[in-house]
């Protein structure tokens, strides 16, 4: 079969049709070009997300889940939500519990957010009687 292309036509699929040798050339310099690239890619199937937070958990033996809301995680939380870098914050009542999350900003001093959470939680007079004192995990 003879393709009837006009002089000069053609490109440079067809210059590659011709020269058979310079294709194949071509192609073991872009796999190798793409080897020697290949240790210098950066590729993560999940990125790194490292989210600071502490966690006040505080007993109260005895205690519904409803006055362990009212009686703690309502006296806590507007002094904890005070302290500088706070980004989020979620809590959770249970029968007898209390478990305050606090998130920080990225990038955050966190150690000065830990002294920052002991000072406030200090500031704290008005837990219940009963109530045990608050255990800060960071």
């Amino acid at each position: 079969m003879v393709c009837d292309l006009p002089q000069g036509a053609g490109g440079v699929l067809s210059y590659f049709t011709r020269h058979k040798t310079v294709a194949n050339l071509l192609l073991v310099v872009l796999i190798m070009a793409g080897a020697v690239a290949l240790p210098k890619m950066r590729s993560q199937f999940f990125p790194d997300v490292v989210v600071d937070s502490i966690n006040i958990s505080v007993t109260w033996n005895g205690a519904g889940a409803e006055d362990v809301d009212q009686g703690i995680v309502k006296v806590l939380e507007p002094a904890l939500l005070a302290v500088e870098g706070v980004a989020g914050t979620s809590s959770r009542s249970t029968e007898g519990r209390a478990r305050i999350s606090l998130e920080f900003d990225p990038d955050w001093d966190m150690s000065r957010a830990n002294a920052e959470v002991e000072t406030a939680l200090d500031g704290i007079s008005n837990l219940p009687e009963d109530a045990d004192d608050p255990v800060i995990l960071r």
